[in-house]
């Protein structure tokens, strides 16, 4: 009864009422149909809740995809009409073949239009062949009939004036059979369980017709049961149909339209051509004749097959000559093609190759069978080919005289087969332009050597040996510019890139950050890199000449170690160190000082926790009306010698000694455990990923787990983060970001308005909220200014869908002008923050946001 569950709660007890009703009606209903007709009324009341359930699913239909299953609706309806003319109105005005069979008849084909239009949504339907068969499925029924003597053909026992009526019902019997059944037994594989059950519901329909023309015959309350039985039956079938058809209409497709037999209708055709030479010889083993009616139906029987034999030979023809034109089409469009086309088997023999491939692959003047793929590739990318995929991969084919071609392929392979089909371009001379871009993008066009992008990706990759980073800024050289020009200029940092260079070895990196500043990535220790720190100092200080003019120009260099995972802060303390080595007079180098607060001996976060006490305070961030929908969770770390950091400072610190990872792990999962806590289910949680470089690698995990964890819905959860993180992270920081956000997690970021557009941003990473910090879009004292670019970013955000918060919102003023601009968020000085949990739930329970003056 798994067909009963697909049913609506209604149409489940439309099936129970009604077989309650036809049990207790049809012993009080008249077999002769004189008399209350109490079976056809409650057939009535079937019919109109089958109608209404039908007409219920189409109206969340689209109109292409409800457009077969109208007929079967207005025919319940139609139905339903009738029966309650027949059923409340007995007597001669509908006794016998009156105003109620003729609309019953109506409502009861209805289901051959919506068989009709199913066939034709299947590709290739042959209307002429459709009609033959359908034929030749009638003819057998009524020869099957005829041949065993029912008295479906022969109504002798039937009332003189109701012996058409019995002819009719026969009649209708084999109509709906063969139309339907020719009709629905190809369908699509969207259709095809709908196009099944409207097949069985049809067939029902005939079954009915066929008792009650018995019921006319030969009365009883038996033939009157089956028959209402089998309406009620079919009516429901057909209501199961409409709510198998899929809501939306599928494709025109060759793969959508394909089309897909069905079992039962297969089964009822084949009953009803092999039923014809059946009854025969079950009418010869019983002695009877074989009628001239019989005779007859039989020699359509064979007409109509021999017509559908030769409709079928001119298919066939038609379809094979479809086929070579296909075939010699595709072979010119593949001979033609620019790209090439090769099927390999299993073992990489190439069975076939276009032109294009041939001359790609340079397998000219040999047959293809003769011919192993790997043998024509270098070795070291045979195992690209083996990996197989469908995926766009790139393998090397090498060129006598000449550098390798690079060829880019993808593949494609039916399930179950042992080919495969290579699509090959020639990319050589885009994979030549893809590097150049590269280095370039990673170079610098005035020295060559690596720019601040390149330095950034090496200082966050793994190194086993000590590091050190020096950061080196010239002395003087405003006055070069200033005095003889950008060209003077341009010339002498040549020649001071000239000169670091026979200064570090060349496994170390030389970088120039910009203007005048450079950067020296060197593997040593510390005292290695204060040794040459003091050496670039020395050849910085002999003079320089320039445009044919000679310049002192010195240099000032900041040191500092590089610890795993340390880049930006290891950046950061040389650059600091810069700055005190140009306070103490140029021309000097200093060296970074160790002084974090998570310094203590041990560089691990459960070793600083010991000592000292991590917590998280939640900054909250209000709408408008000041009711409390985001709060942003920030780590604090409290040691009882060296104090509280938090902020930049704790994450600086972390990154140093590697920590940046655990210390986000902690604050992620800490963030939506307390957060969870908390009775208010619409209150959100901004969680912002470190700042710099951060190890992406698994985050998407992560968050998902910590999310488990607390049982936290990822709708609740906001992901932030800063364009700084976005470029010196590792390129798996967007993938991991994207996973995140497929989750449901929304994404932030943070700091906009100093970077990129809004629409570059969005082009690399999908957004749903940007913050904006007011103090960073005007001076100092421009209020005025500053809410007038906040006006237009909070314009351009929502004109993207995205939700805009505005922080460093400290006064009132402030506060009234970030409302008017339209921004969705605002957080500050002025609004609750440094909370802990137990502050928020206050600050949750009295409604809206209150400051403490």
């Amino acid at each position: 009864m798994s067909w009963l569950r697909e049913l609506p709660v209604q149409l489940r007890w439309t099936v129970l009422l009604g077989i309650a009703g036809l049990t207790a009606a049809v012993p009080f209903s008249a077999p002769d149909g004189t008399g209350m007709q109490w079976d056809e009324l409650v057939l009535g009341s079937v019919a109109t809740s089958c109608g209404v359930l039908m007409l219920r699913r189409l109206v969340s239909m689209d109109r292409t995809a409800a457009r077969p299953w109208w007929p079967p609706t207005i025919g319940a309806f139609a139905f339903a009409v009738a029966q309650f003319l027949a059923g409340s109105f007995p007597g001669p005005e509908f006794d016998g073949f009156g105003a109620d069979d003729v609309i019953l008849l109506a409502g009861a084909t209805s289901p051959l239009i919506t068989c009709a239009l199913l066939a034709r949504r299947v590709i290739r339907t042959r209307w002429s062949a459709l009609a033959v068969d359908g034929a030749v499925v009638v003819a057998s029924i009524l020869v099957v009939t005829e041949v065993l003597r029912t008295p479906l053909v022969s109504p002798a026992n039937a009332p003189e004036d109701l012996r058409s009526l019995v002819l009719t019902y026969g009649a209708y019997a084999a109509l709906m059979l063969g139309g339907a059944g020719v009709m629905c037994t190809v369908s699509t594989a969207a259709m095809r369980r709908a196009a099944t059950t409207l097949l069985v519901g049809v067939s029902l329909q005939a079954c009915a017709a066929g008792a009650e023309a018995m019921a006319i015959v030969a009365p009883s309350w038996t033939w009157t049961a089956v028959s209402d039985g089998a309406v009620a039956a079919a009516l429901l079938a057909a209501s199961l149909a409409t709510y198998r058809a899929p809501l939306r209409a599928v494709g025109h497709t060759a793969r959508d339209a394909a089309p897909q037999v069905s079992p039962v209708g297969l089964a009822l055709v084949a009953a009803a051509v092999l039923g014809v030479p059946t009854a025969l010889v079950i009418g010869v083993l019983q002695g009877e004749p074989v009628s001239t009616g019989a005779e007859l139906g039989i020699a359509v029987v064979l007409v109509l097959m021999a017509v559908r034999l030769v409709l079928r030979i001119r298919e066939d023809s038609r379809v094979t000559e479809d086929l070579v034109r296909s075939e010699e089409d595709f072979r010119e469009l593949v001979e033609s093609s620019s790209d090439g086309i090769a099927i390999i088997d299993e073992k990489f023999h190439l069975l076939f190759t276009s032109p294009a491939a041939r001359d790609l692959l340079g397998i000219d003047g040999r047959t293809d069978r003769e011919v192993s793929l790997l043998e024509l590739l270098l070795p070291e990318d045979r195992e690209v080919v083996r990996a197989g995929g469908d995926a766009a991969r790139h393998f090397r084919v090498p060129v006598e005289g000449a550098a390798p071609r690079e060829l880019e392929v993808s593949t494609s392979e039916r399930p179950g087969g042992a080919r495969r089909v290579l699509y090959l371009r020639d990319v050589t001379t885009r994979r030549l332009r893809e590097r150049e871009l590269e280095r370039m993008a990673y170079t610098d066009h005035l020295t060559g050597v690596p720019n601040r992008i390149q330095l950034f990706a090496e200082l966050g990759a793994a190194s086993e040996q000590p590091r050190a980073l020096l950061v080196l800024d010239l002395d003087g050289f405003k006055a070069v510019n200033d005095l003889s020009g950008h060209e003077a200029g341009d010339q002498l940092l040549v020649e001071v890139t000239r000169r670091l260079r026979t200064v570090v070895r060349d496994d170390d990196l030389i970088a120039r950050l910009g203007g005048d500043e450079f950067a020296v990535l060197l593997n040593g220790s510390l005292a290695d890199g204060e040794d040459v720190a003091a050496r670039i100092v020395d050849v910085m200080a002999h003079p320089f000449r320039a445009d044919g003019q000679t310049f002192a120009v010195g240099a000032s260099v900041g040191v500092a170690v590089l610890t795993p995972r340390s880049g930006q802060a290891a950046f950061r303390a040389a650059d600091a160190a810069l700055r005190e080595a140009k306070r103490a007079g140029k021309g000097c180098v200093r060296v970074a000082q160790d002084d974090d607060p998570l310094s203590s001996g041990e560089i691990t976060l459960e070793a600083a926790q010991v000592e000292g006490t991590t917590s998280i305070r939640l900054d909250v961030a209000c709408a408008p009306d000041g009711r409390i929908d985001l709060v942003h969770a920030t780590p604090v770390y409290e040691h009882p010698v060296r104090g509280t950091s938090r902020g930049l400072e704790l994450w600086t610190a972390a990154e140093r000694y590697g920590q940046t990872a655990a210390l986000h792990r902690w604050l992620l999962r800490e963030a939506c455990a307390q957060v969870a806590t908390l009775d208010d289910e619409s209150l959100d949680l901004a969680v912002s990923l470190p700042p710099g470089a951060f190890p992406a690698e698994g985050l998407a995990c992560e968050v998902a787990s910590a999310l488990q964890d607390a049982g936290l819905p990822a709708s609740r959860l906001v992901l932030s983060f800063t364009e700084e993180t976005l470029v010196t992270s590792s390129a798996a920081l967007v993938p991991e970001l994207e996973a995140v956000r497929r989750t449901g997690v929304r994404l932030c970021l943070d700091g906009y308005g100093m970077g990129h557009s809004i629409w570059a941003l969005l082009a690399r990473v999908p957004l749903d909220m940007l913050r904006v910090e007011l103090a960073t879009l005007a001076t100092r004292d421009d209020t005025g200014r500053a809410l007038t670019v906040l006006a237009s970013i909070a314009r351009t955000s929502a004109a993207v869908g995205l939700v805009s918060v505005a922080g460093g919102i400290a006064t009132d003023e402030q506060r009234d002008g970030a409302v008017a601009a339209g921004i969705d968020l605002l957080h500050g000085r002025a609004l609750p923050h440094n909370l802990g949990i137990e502050d928020l739930a206050v600050q949750l329970a009295a409604g809206r946001a209150t400051v403490s003056r």
